[in-house]
């Protein structure tokens, strides 16, 4: 079993997000901790990006993971799609891990080892998040939200109704939930897609508590870890 990322960085000039992103957010921070988190480990990362890599910062990182794909559109619907065929181009077991990731996400150090040991503990998982939700325990969005917790050797999780666009799963699932993903089953939206996996397919999203990363925006980070902190300590590395 063999964890493969697959990065989206689309055009960040002018790109608006939902809410208000924290004082720390900066892409590239975002991209040098994705890194520093998967350094020494044996992971795959491909880079999926819009525009010439030589025009990006992210040129800077071209040592640093397997291979990139290159796309020109700049609407969020079709990259997210161009990613989903880039991932099901690729060939790779049915049993490794696919990590589907957009380039605003903060990392915490340790995550790739509880994902690998999440994997190890249990055989039959659907899909799993690492951003805990901080609107899922906000009881006039969710009061009627019912999870079951359970646990591996070193970390608590949860079941959850729906997640973001970031999330890993084994390359069999992804391939037979496709159709779900680029939106010819029901019309794509991150919320709907998980409901509608739950309710036709039986699939089951996971996601840790507290979260093992935690997507930019304001007030909706996850919640107990000092992400500020997580970032700078980053920063500090790639200055040395």
């Amino acid at each position: 079993m063999k964890l493969h990322i697959f990065y989206s960085h689309y055009n960040v000039a002018g790109a608006g997000v939902l809410g208000h992103r924290p004082h720390w957010f900066d892409y590239e921070a975002c991209f040098t901790n994705l890194l520093n988190t998967i350094d020494g480990t044996d992971i795959v990362l491909h880079v999926v990006m819009d525009g010439r890599i030589d025009d990006n910062w992210i040129s800077r990182y071209k040592h640093r993971y397997i291979s990139h794909e290159i796309i020109t559109d700049h609407t969020m619907d079709s990259i997210t799609k161009q990613v989903y065929a880039v991932v099901k181009s690729t060939p790779l077991n049915d049993n490794d891990l696919i990590y589907i990731l957009e380039n605003d996400y903060v990392h915490v150090y340790g995550w790739v080892d509880k994902i690998f040991e999440l994997f190890t503990s249990y055989t039959n998982l659907s899909y799993v998040g690492l951003y805990d939700h901080n609107d899922k325990y906000d009881n006039r969005l969710y009061g009627d939200l019912v999870s079951k917790i359970f646990t591996t050797p070193s970390h608590h999780w949860r079941t959850t109704v729906s997640t973001c666009g970031s999330y890993i799963t084994t390359r069999r699932i992804f391939l037979e939930d496709y159709s779900v993903h680029i939106g010819v089953d029901i019309p794509v939206g991150d919320h709907h897609k998980w409901v509608y996996l739950n309710q036709t397919r039986n699939r089951f999203l996971i996601t840790p508590v507290p979260g093992l990363s935690t997507h930019c925006v304001e007030t909706l980070t996850s919640p107990c870890i000092d992400w500020k902190a997580i970032i700078n300590k980053q920063y500090e590395q790639n200055i040395k």
